[in-house]
């Protein structure tokens, strides 16, 4: 009878500790979804084109826009709609904007890859 007893605590310990130390591994991993320090982007469907201000180290990006001038310094970008940064996430901006290079600085262009 004792021995059924010591048995039964012995279990019951094991399936504890492995609660203990699986439960929060579970957790953590599929559950709460660890923050990877990465912002969640909008699909490059939704976003081709990235749009990178050097003197602010701001990020847009946008799908539909034109381009007036070619010389780098001169330039002028209107984007219709853009995804900008926005607390730790990107948010869509309906509207126009225009980043003119003379107010803004260099802006690096490039279209976002697959």
């Amino acid at each position: 009878m004792l021995s059924k007893i010591i048995k039964v605590i012995i279990l019951i310990a094991i399936v504890a500790v492995l609660a203990v130390v699986i439960g929060p591994c579970v957790y953590y991993n599929f559950i709460d979804k660890p923050d990877n320090g990465m912002p969640d982007m909008p699909d490059q469907d939704e976003a081709t084109h990235s749009f990178y201000i050097e003197n602010t180290g701001g990020l847009i990006l946008a799908s539909d826009f034109e381009q007036h001038g070619e010389v780098i310094g001169s330039r002028i970008f209107i984007l219709h709609g853009f995804w900008e940064m926005r607390g730790n996430k990107f948010k869509f901006v309906e509207g126009d904007v225009v980043l003119n290079e003379v107010i803004f600085g260099k802006i690096e262009l490039k279209r976002r890859a697959k």
